[in-house]
């Protein structure tokens, strides 16, 4: 009898690393590029899912990078290191009104309507898309970039702002 609870212990094992096998996926990251690793960054993959790095602090400077992608467990992989992640998009077409996208979407990427020189506490972004937003979460930092990207993603319970060249995403409302 204790041979054959140690078989079906086994062959539950086996088959739960299976099944969590079949749940990660190969892909790679568009951008940013160079990817870093490190707490807070936003990166999107070939899937047009959208991750956040969580606790980590790696400082990889990896450029396209092909990775491995477990998102049950939370986890990437690249060279060989394993990273905190936690999924907080997906990029998708969503409906166009007016050269706008609807206010429904829940991640926007879209360009600075011209020069952007960082976040003051209330700073007001146009992207070229026609929407307008302003800084709600309090964070001061000067980055001067001439139309720098933007990718604007739905937390759960609020808008963030990640600008390109800027490591933080920053907490946002939508004015227009």
């Amino acid at each position: 009898m204790r041979l054959k609870q140690i078989i079906t212990v086994g062959v539950l094992l086996l088959i739960t690393s299976l099944a969590s096998a079949q749940e990660c996926y190969e892909s790679s990251i568009l951008s940013p590029s160079p990817f870093m690793g490190n707490n807070g960054e936003i990166f999107k993959l070939a899937d047009g899912s959208l991750w956040e790095v969580k606790y980590e602090y790696e400082y990889l400077y990896e450029y396209y990078p092909s990775v491995i992608i477990c998102p049950s467990q939370g986890k990437l992989v690249i060279n060989g290191k394993t990273l905190n992640v936690e999924q907080v998009g997906v990029t998708k077409p969503v409906p166009q009104t007016q050269d706008r996208q609807a206010p429904s979407a829940k991640v926007i990427e879209s360009q600075v309507d011209d020069d952007f020189e960082g976040w003051e506490g209330e700073t007001i972004v146009k992207l070229m898309n026609g929407q307008i937003w302003q800084q709600s979460e309090y964070y001061y930092h000067y980055h001067y970039a001439f139309m720098p990207e933007v990718l604007i993603y739905w937390t759960g319970d609020e808008y963030k702002m990640k600008v390109e060249g800027i490591e933080k995403s920053v907490g946002v409302i939508q004015l227009k």
